[in-house]
């Protein structure tokens, strides 16, 4: 099964390995006794990964002569937030863990935000690692190095770039998800193929019904691609400084989106939701052909992604947009498309065009 190599060598080398099998939990357990990363390991999941995955690790930890840390957090978005984070650091350090430890993060984007961010402050850094279990984390959020909490109902807005050790990305874990939590991850699947890769919206495209039956060899194909993509991207700008920005396309609508439902609609979809209003407003500004615009929108019908009508208020909608994070001087960037597997950042798009598809869908 292929690996796939992120090489950040900066002011400090960075750089570490994503491997991607249909069983990764062995070679997990190897790494852990060895103490390849750290020596006491602090698992950190939430209530369903714990269930799912969780106990089966700390059991096979146990069999392999190392005593690792359980900590859970409650399954949800709610869970990125100073006060879940505080405690998990308490934990951390009424257990005695130290700087020669390591964190492993066992879940989804929420977890493995989460406890990126744990390990980045807790003693000013120490070791973790990431198991993504969905189909988002695995394809976006394991990648990068991109930690954070929220602030109240502000999306990442604390946080740091603090790189994994390692990525362990287990494509058997996705038949363990609820059909919405695929739906979340095709999204952000959707959004690298849009921005970097045509023939992988043909594959998408031609093998629609696999993706959406999680076949194992369309999936890993898929899964590996998504992040070569995205390690080709963070290579180039690790810290979002320039070119890593196309990875936003989707984002500053589907974040304002997200926030409005008060994260009652999944990450994914949210993305979904913006990428559909985002490529119709490009079409109209004269940036992506018909033909182009046709295989976006079929492309995300076939998968059941962004379909149906929106609940939203478009004014708020615009209104949130224009608090995102990722404002330049008062200018909101936009992400579009000037041809499908090429994105464009724009701090100069007509913003009409996105009111004027937020209007239609609500």
């Amino acid at each position: 099964m292929p690996k796939v190599n992120v090489e950040l060598r900066g002011e400090f080398d960075n750089s570490y390995e994503i491997s991607v099998d249909y069983s990764v939990m062995d070679e997990v357990v190897a790494d852990l006794k060895a103490r390849k990363y750290g020596h006491t390991p602090v698992v950190i999941c939430d209530e369903n990964t714990r269930e799912l995955f969780g106990h089966a690790l700390v059991e096979k930890l146990a069999l392999a002569d190392v005593d690792p840390l359980l900590l859970t957090v409650p399954a949800g978005e709610n869970s990125k937030s100073l006060d879940v984070f505080g405690s998990l650091l308490e934990a951390m350090l009424e257990a005695g863990i130290t700087r020669q430890d390591v964190v492993v993060a066992l879940g989804g984007g929420v977890v493995g935000d989460l406890s990126g961010y744990v390990a980045g402050s807790y003693m000013r850094g120490i070791n973790f690692v990431q198991v993504p279990t969905t189909l988002l984390s695995q394809v976006d959020s394991s990648v990068g190095g991109k930690v954070a909490v929220n602030i109240k109902h502000w999306k990442n807005y604390c946080g740091m770039f603090y790189q994994p050790k390692r990525v362990y990305t287990n494509i058997s874990a996705l038949e363990s998800l609820p059909e919405r939590e695929i739906l979340s991850g095709l999204g952000e699947v959707v959004k690298t193929a849009f921005i970097a890769d045509r023939e992988l919206v043909d594959y998408l495209a031609a093998n629609a019904d696999k993706v959406r039956s999680l076949d194992r060899e369309v999936m890993a194909k898929v899964v590996s691609r998504c992040c070569e993509i995205k390690a080709d991207v963070v290579i180039r700008d690790e810290k979002e400084g320039g070119v890593r920005r196309i990875l936003n396309y989707g984002h500053t609508v589907g974040h304002a989106i997200e926030t409005f439902a008060g994260y009652k609609i999944s990450h994914g979809e949210c993305v979904a939701w913006g990428m559909r209003i985002v490529a119709r407003a490009c079409h109209k500004a004269g940036m992506l052909s018909a033909e182009d615009l046709a295989l976006h929108e079929e492309l995300m019908d076939k998968l059941g992604l962004a379909t149906g009508k929106l609940d939203i208020q478009s004014a708020k909608i615009m209104e949130l947009m224009k608090k995102d994070k990722k404002v330049k001087q008062g200018q909101v960037v936009i992400v579009g498309l000037d041809r499908l597997g090429n994105a464009v950042v724009r701090e100069d798009f007509p913003l009409e065009l996105i009111e004027a598809e937020l209007d239609k869908m609500a």
